[in-house]
Parts: C-alpha cells; sequence; structure tokens
C-alpha cells in the first residue's frame, strides 16, 4: 500500500491578510524623514540664536567686511582700518554676496551676518543630507551627524566662522555631486558610449571647488582630498578614459580662484591664526568678551576713526561701520610698516607718560575722533565722555584734534 502526500491544507486566510511585502512595510510618503524633522528644529534654534549673538570675534569681522562692501563694492577699504584694501582675502564670492545683499535691501552688516548664519545652517544641513543619502540608504544615518554638529556650534557661537560654514557646506554638496557622477553608468548608444562626467558637469564640479578654494583655501584640500577618494572608490567604469575630464574639474577651479578680481585665490596670502596676534590681558579680554557694546555703537558714526585697544571693542565697532586705528587682527594684505606704526600709536596715546603734544599729533595724523578707553585708562583733557559701560567701566569719549579745537575758539 503505497502513501501519498497529503493534499497541502488551503489557506484560510483572505489575499489581503498575506504577509505584507518590505514595500509595505515603509513609512508612509507624506511622513517626513526624522533628519528631516530634527534638522528642521535645530534649524530654527540656531536661526533665532546668531540674532541674538553680539558682534564680536567672528561676527564682528564679517559684519565690517559687509559694511565695506556696502559702502564701495568695488574699491572697499579693509574691514578694520580705513586704507584701501589691497588683495585681501577677506573679500571672497561669499562677502561680496552678502555685500549685494545688504545694498539690495538696505540691511546693516549685523543683520546681513545673522540672515547668513540661517543659509549657511540650511546648506550645512541639506548637503549632509545629499552625502549621506549617497552613500547609504539609511534614514537615521544623517541624524547621527546633527549630534557632533549642536555640540560644536553650542561649544563656542561666538567664534562660529561663518566663511567656513559656508566653505564647509559646499564641500558636502560637491562631495555629494562627485560621488554621484563617478558612481554613474555610461549610458550605450552611438558610435562610443557616453562618459562621465559630461563636460558640462565637470565645469560645474570645477566652479564650486575654486569657490570653496576662495573662500576658505584649507577647507579646499580636504574637499579636494574627498574628491579624489570619490572617484578612486566609487567610479564603475575606468578612470583612465575619463581622466580629461576630471583634470578639466581642477583646470575649472583654478581658473575660477586666479581670475578672481579682489584677490588672487591661488598666491594671496592669509590672515594669521588668530591665537598669534597680540591681544589684550586675558582677564581683561575675558570681562569683555560678551559686552554687546551697543551702548559705544550708538553714538559712534559709520566711517569714523576709533582709538582702543579693546580687542572685543574693536570687533563690535568695525561691524557696525567704524574703523579702528591699529586692528586686532593683523590684515594679511596690509604693509607691515604701517601696521608696526599704528599700534605704536595707539600705544603712546594711552600711555599715561605721553605729552599732550604727540597725542594731538596722533589724533591729527590718523583722523581720529573717538576714544573707547578702558576703567585704568587716563582720559585727555581735550575729550569728552559720552557713553560708559556699568558692567565693564569702558567709556567712549569724543576727542578733538588742535585743529578742531583753534576751529571751534574762533567761532566761539
Amino acid at each position: 500500500m503505497s502513501l501519498s502526500p497529503a493534499p497541502s491544507a488551503p489557506s484560510d486566510l483572505p489575499p489581503s491578510a498575506e504577509p505584507e511585502s518590505d514595500e509595505a512595510t515603509r513609512p508612509p510618503l507624506w511622513l517626513p524623514s526624522p533628519y528631516l524633522l530634527l534638522g528642521g528644529v535645530l534649524w530654527a534654534l540656531f536661526s533665532a540664536a546668531a540674532w541674538q549673538a553680539p558682534l564680536c570675534c567672528e561676527a564682528g569681522l564679517q559684519a565690517a567686511v559687509v559694511e565695506r562692501l556696502k559702502a564701495s563694492l568695488l574699491h572697499p577699504a579693509f574691514p578694520m582700518t580705513d586704507l584701501p584694501a589691497v588683495a585681501s582675502a577677506h573679500y571672497s564670492p561669499y562677502a561680496l554676496l552678502q555685500g549685494l545683499t545688504a545694498r539690495a535691501s538696505g540691511l546693516s552688516g549685523a543683520s546681513v551676518v545673522a540672515l547668513s548664519a540661517s543659509v549657511n545652517l540650511l546648506l550645512l544641513l541639506t548637503g549632509v543630507g545629499r552625502l549621506t543619502r549617497m552613500l547609504t540608504p539609511s534614514r537615521w544615518a544623517p541624524v547621527l551627524v546633527l549630534v557632533p554638529l549642536a555640540l560644536v556650534h553650542w561649544a563656542d557661537p561666538a567664534r562660529w566662522s561663518a566663511p567656513g560654514t559656508f566653505a564647509i557646506a559646499l564641500t558636502l554638496h560637491l562631495w555629494a555631486w562627485t560621488g554621484r557622477a563617478a558612481s554613474r553608468v555610461p549610458l550605450p548608444g552611438g558610435p562610443r558610449p557616453r562618459r562621465t562626467p559630461r563636460w558640462a558637469e565637470a565645469a560645474g564640479l570645477g566652479v564650486l571647488l575654486g569657490l570653496v578654494l576662495l573662500v576658505d583655501a584649507p577647507t579646499a584640500i580636504g574637499a579636494t582630498i574627498g574628491c579624489v577618494a570619490l572617484i578612486a572608490v566609487r567610479s564603475r567604469t575606468r578612470i583612465r578614459p575619463t581622466l580629461r575630464r576630471w583634470a578639466f574639474v581642477a583646470v575649472c577651479a583654478a581658473a575660477v580662484a586666479a581670475l578672481w578680481p579682489y584677490y588672487n585665490g591661488l598666491t594671496a596670502p592669509r590672515t594669521p591664526p588668530e591665537g598669534r596676534t597680540t591681544s589684550p590681558p586675558e582677564t581683561a579680554e575675558a570681562r569683555t568678551a560678551g559686552e554687546p557694546y551697543s551702548w559705544a555703537t550708538a553714538h559712534v558714526p559709520a566711517g569714523e576713526v576709533v582709538l582702543t585697544d579693546s580687542r572685543p571693542a574693536m570687533y563690535a565697532l568695525a561691524g557696525h561701520g567704524a574703523y579702528v586705528l591699529a586692528d586686532a587682527l593683523p590684515e594679511a594684505g596690509l604693509a607691515a610698516t604701517e601696521r608696526r606704526e599704528r599700534s605704536r600709536a595707539v600705544a603712546a596715546y594711552l600711555d599715561a607718560s605721553t605729552p599732550q603734544a604727540r597725542r594731538d599729533g596722533i589724533i591729527e595724523r590718523y583722523g581720529v575722533r573717538w576714544l573707547l578707553l578702558t576703567r585704568d585708562q587716563r582720559l585727555p583733557k581735550n575729550a569728552t565722555v559720552l557713553a560708559f559701560s556699568p558692567r565693564t567701566g569702558e567709556v567712549l569719549a569724543r576727542v578733538a584734534g588742535t585743529g578742531q579745537a583753534q576751529a571751534r575758539a574762533a567761532g566761539g
């Protein structure tokens, strides 16, 4: 007797109750990704904080650059001193875009800097999203980047470099674009298969890399290394047939940097790191680092010269359109002899043993009309106090040179 296999029992489940496919387990299309939700919250918080940050350090310097471009788009002065800028690396495409925004909208340099912080963060977040989507399909991978990003920003928001953030954001978009171009499968057709990247695409990548080089040269080095690594790892075809196209990217980047009208991005000297400059004592700087100086900037008109050795005050005053006699951050394009003379003039004027006649000579030579002094510095006889800070004890005084004093006496 042979046993035949028992027939399988028919399924009692309706077709709709069968196990769901992978597509059915995916979240609905209308549901935002976790990165979009958390990134949106982070963008809103940091954008609001940017409008509350005082103009010190990097923010004050950037606001000063915008004010100079707002006053003269083609021939701006140095960001902090009243001398024509010569090959100043501060006037990058990023700064030019800020200057055009200020001229078109009438916004102040400080407002444009705060607005730029929102734009920079938006570019950074979208760049992170594009790059991680290229590397992995995981929806949570870009979320992990938000944690260190938030920690780094909140660690010291006053020293957050706006141009550096902009350059990094462009680099992320550059890497995402390069990775997709390198991994794209060439389309067959015609006598020869189409090669990637296309010439127009290579030109666009080169322009983007050139912009990174003009905005922040150290970031451009990392951007170039990352592009080479992506091409080597993700290229799905032999690199040799497309070597000329990738070389064209480098040619376009060098051309953009060399032809920039404000300075040569390939040879322009860079401003030394802030830590290598001469600054007031650490205790004094720490005491005034968070001072907004609105009590002083409200009195000093844009374009007038202030004599002070308070480093935070220099950034705040320059950020509102005024000039300072001696720069806290030595400008690479400013002649070293001029910089030394100005620093010595400030030190001599603030020295209590300096004769009044020499002080008057300094005032007349450099066109100084304002003094911002600390509580330990002596106020000259020909100065009139207009405002002071109860928090730091600093005072703002109007000073008249010998020529102004004589004209006032004759008019009286």
